[in-house]
């Protein structure tokens, strides 16, 4: 698997005006969304194959995780600590939503 994203440099415009600082927010947003969702299908798909509640969490994969979008962003000229913040909250809401999965499934409903 490559990674796609790597090579990909957007063209940051400079904006005049706060209409057009809303037009690619929005832009962003739409594209933004259907990743998220994709992640969330993989974490999905990751809560069906583990056994227990407590696999949900597994602290050297977060912080591995959390290294590697750091540097993503530290490699485009962002602040990691931002990135850093919004995958920290994405991964915890994350693990809620596959204990609760794991715990369906084990209850048998």
């Amino acid at each position: 698997m490559t990674d796609q994203f790597d090579t990909d440099s957007p063209v940051l415009e400079e904006c005049e005006s706060l209409d057009q600082v809303r037009e690619h927010i929005d832009r962003l947003d739409h594209a933004i969304v259907p990743l998220l969702v994709e992640r969330n299908h993989y974490v999905m798909q990751a809560a069906k194959l583990k056994g227990d509640v407590n696999a949900a969490r597994v602290p050297a994969r977060i912080e591995d995780v959390v290294q590697k979008v750091r540097g993503v962003a530290e490699s485009r000229g962002s602040n990691p600590e931002i990135v850093e913040a919004i995958y920290r909250a994405m991964i915890e809401i994350n693990i809620q939503l596959e204990q609760e999965q794991i715990e369906k499934r084990n209850s048998g409903g």
